[in-house]
């Protein structure tokens, strides 16, 4: 009997030394942390959505580390109804970085089951990312206001989630910063 317990309390701390099991995704480099409920909020200014021009929230210099833009920004209604696409160079044709006013965090938080949540100076995000056909979608969905948010997606062929994730995050920063105070 003796011998089985030691076996046994031997075997557990040879387990709790093991290699660590994949579990909730950890937060994205430059995205910053979640609150919790012990830690103190501090309200970030309250933002406006109306009359943004969705083409003016990035520009072709903070498009630079994600391949440069190539060619004009425009209105992609084909993807989201109030958005703007950024084509991008330096990589496959249709690679692209898009912004679109969207749903209320909470449903796409629904929808989108295996993103995260991460912090966007301040504002709460939704970090998700999915691979279809070699294509790697990255997107940080930021809650705004209650009744929307604003999405910032970078997609991308043949690219790693964090290379993405890294161009991803000063996109959705700089989108945020020049949307109009409420």
């Amino acid at each position: 009997m003796r011998r089985t317990l030691v076996a046994v309390v031997g075997i557990g701390l040879l387990a709790a030394c093991g290699a660590p099991v994949a579990g909730r995704p950890v937060p994205a480099a430059g995205f910053g942390p979640v609150t919790t409920p012990h830690t103190p909020v501090s309200v970030p200014s309250p933002l406006s959505l109306d009359g943004v021009n969705l083409c003016g929230l990035l520009t072709a210099d903070d498009l630079t580390e994600a391949g440069g833009l190539i060619g004009t920004p425009r209105t992609r209604t084909e993807t989201f109804p109030e958005s703007c696409g950024f084509p991008l160079g330096n990589g496959a044709t249709s690679d692209l970085a898009l912004v679109a006013l969207h749903k209320p965090l909470a449903q796409v938080r629904r929808d989108q089951p295996g993103g995260h949540a991460e912090s966007t100076l301040g504002y709460p995000t939704w970090l998700h990312c999915t691979v279809t056909e070699g294509y790697r979608t990255c997107t940080a969905t930021v809650e705004v206001r209650p009744d929307r948010s604003l999405l910032v997606a970078v997609d991308k062929r043949d690219v790693s989630e964090a290379a993405l994730v890294r161009i991803l995050q000063p996109l959705t920063e700089r989108a945020v910063t020049r949307l109009p105070r409420a």
